[in-house]
């Protein structure tokens, strides 16, 4: 009996010192994520050149974007839910006005969706967006739309 039980044992402990050690899970870099602060590098308005604001930057936390703009006197902060898709860039992004303040003061609480396309490489994030009811630009190239150039600051 005692010899059985060895075997048994021996058995087991041979078995499980041959089984292959199983594959380490391979670290893979971070997703990248429109998720930080961004400060405008660049304005492109409808295929020319835009005039750049003072100061414009844009905080995107969770499905919200935050967009403060001061310019010669102007503050204004307009907070968007945001969506986006998946796949090959560029891809959709659908933003939401839900909130507009100008010089502190609350504007009137109509809702609006503007569809768009994004870009995002490295730390360089490229927005194209089309007016309120438009249709959404057909590449970030699009004559049709505003395409707004941001490096994360965060």
């Amino acid at each position: 009996m005692r010899a059985v039980v060895l075997l048994a044992l021996l058995a087991v402990t041979l078995s499980a010192s041959a089984a292959p050690t199983p594959f380490q899970k391979r670290e893979r870099g971070a997703k990248p994520s429109l998720e930080g602060e961004w400060t405008l590098k660049e304005e492109r308005a409808r295929g020319g050149r835009g005039r750049t604001p003072e100061s414009f930057t844009m905080t995107i936390r969770g499905g919200k974007m935050k967009i403060r703009v001061q310019d010669g006197g102007e503050n204004i902060e307009i907070e968007f839910a945001i969506s986006t898709g998946t796949g090959p860039y560029p891809r959709p992004i659908d933003l939401r006005a839900v909130r507009m303040t100008v010089r502190g003061q609350a504007m009137k609480d109509e809702e609006r969706t503007s569809l768009g396309l994004y870009s995002l490489e490295g730390d360089v994030l490229t927005l194209g967006m089309t007016g309120e009811g438009s249709k959404r630009p057909a590449s970030l190239d699009d004559k049709t739309a505003d395409v707004l150039v941001f490096t994360r600051a965060r």
